[in-house]
């Protein structure tokens, strides 16, 4: 006996059947294939033209690029590249928008070491990635933007237990007028590491509850017109990754670690 199915009333066979569920299937994959091709930093950048492309050949940290040296202010603003070792317990801090739960003392350890590590690890996605575009050496990096931070007080799925402080300051960039390109003209990529750094447990700035050990870093490419001076498009992409217990990473484990995280950015090119 021939199967049917019932619909709206109506018996199909099965060959009615398969032939309406093959153009839905073909509207589902393409819907898919949408959404896949847009979730990519490079799919989201305007178009270039003819442009001449080229990247920075020096990857830089954001903390050197702006005029704050205080290592509490940077950590605080989360441009901290390093160790973070939370002891003490909580205190609670007035601030602006209320009273805000703080680690009691925080060690700032191994920044030296992280960031070799990191840049060596951006600089090597950054050359597999773009291997299209020409080197460029930037004179004077810190005359090179202003930036200013915007305050992000967005929620999020794990608000209150998050591997960051929060608020989370969002940089802007905009091009120093008085700098000088050489002559040069094109578009310019500048990759930026925000930050990277690993951690104990503890309580980052207004996580009420705390978290546990983990990891987390920031690569922010920004393109730039070098003959108009603009900014043409910033992506921020990052990854974390907390652990179910509280622990210290040797070297190791936190080097394998943050090679998960980098890789998981690099994806998202």
């Amino acid at each position: 006996m021939k199967k049917c199915f019932f619909l709206r009333s109506q018996y199909l066979s099965v060959g009615e059947m398969q032939t309406l569920l093959i153009p839905i299937l073909f509207l589902f994959l393409s819907f898919f294939a949408s959404c896949s091709s847009g979730s990519s930093a490079l799919s989201r950048l305007p178009a270039l033209g003819q442009s001449e492309l080229f990247v920075s050949e020096e990857i830089f940290l954001l903390k050197e690029l702006i005029p704050v040296t205080n290592k509490k202010e940077i950590y605080k603003k989360n441009l901290f590249v390093g160790d973070i070792n939370f002891s003490g317990g909580i205190s609670r801090e007035k601030t602006i928008w209320g009273e805000q739960v703080v680690t009691k003392q925080i060690e700032f350890l191994n920044e030296t070491g992280v960031k070799e590590e990191s840049l060596n690890t951006v600089q090597a996605i950054v050359t597999k990635s773009f291997k299209s575009y020409q080197k460029f050496s930037i004179a004077q990096p810190t005359k090179l933007f202003q930036v200013r931070f915007q305050k992000d007080f967005t929620k999020v799925p794990d608000e209150g237990v998050d591997n960051i402080n929060i608020p989370n300051e969002i940089p802007e960039f905009k091009l120093q007028t008085g700098y000088d390109f050489k002559g040069k003209r094109g578009v310019l990529l500048i990759p930026i590491v925000q930050y990277s750094y690993s951690h104990n447990a503890g309580w980052f700035n207004g996580q009420d509850w705390g978290c546990m050990a983990g990891v987390r870093a920031k690569l922010i490419l920004v393109w730039i017109q070098m003959e108009t001076k603009t900014v043409l498009h910033v992506e921020g992409l990052e990854s974390k990754q907390k652990e179910f217990q509280n622990t210290r990473y040797n070297y190791l484990d936190r080097s394998r670690n943050f090679q998960k995280i980098w890789k998981e950015i690099e994806s998202l090119i």
